[in-house]
């Protein structure tokens, strides 16, 4: 079993979620541990697992294609990390304004931020690092480069 870790800026386009898809397969959540040529991913500090789409034996083709598709995905907490934006904002109730500007998906109690929409929300290449602060805490312009996102959030991207 190869088993790797994400950087959190990483896509999920190749990997389905393990906890959805042991149930659709009606199989243990541990049972990839004994395939052959498992391939696993995670991301840092976190103990959600992914499997590589093509680690998938053929009996089980069909709970693959009941899962979710991620692709353009990331882990919450991975974006949170990525981006230095605090949790809180990703939750409906607390009224943050960058909330409506994110497509969240919920699997099994994880939840997913789509990176790559936020991309090309921004219209930045994937390649690029972004963080996101309070607008009076960057430099200005000419020294820090900057995406305002609402009244007070701003993104930076190097």
């Amino acid at each position: 079993m190869t088993s790797i870790v994400l950087p959190p800026n990483a896509f999920l386009n190749d990997y389905v979620l393990n906890a959805q898809f042991h149930k659709f397969a009606n199989i243990s959540k541990n049972a990839y541990k004994f395939w052959k040529n498992a391939y696993v991913a995670r991301y840092q500090g976190t103990r959600t697992i992914f499997l590589h789409k093509s680690c998938i034996l053929p009996k089980h083709y069909q709970a693959l294609s009941s899962c979710d598709d991620l692709n353009g995905f990331t882990l919450a907490s991975a974006f949170c990390s990525f981006t230095t934006l605090a949790p809180s904002h990703l939750v409906e109730k607390n009224n943050s304004q960058i909330y409506h500007l994110l497509e969240l998906k919920e699997i099994c109690g994880i939840k997913f931020v789509n990176l790559k929409a936020f991309y090309d929300l921004l219209n930045l290449s994937y390649d690029k690092y972004i963080y996101i602060e309070k607008c009076h805490f960057f430099s200005p312009t000419p020294l820090e480069k900057r995406i305002k996102l609402t009244s007070s959030l701003c993104v930076g991207y190097y």
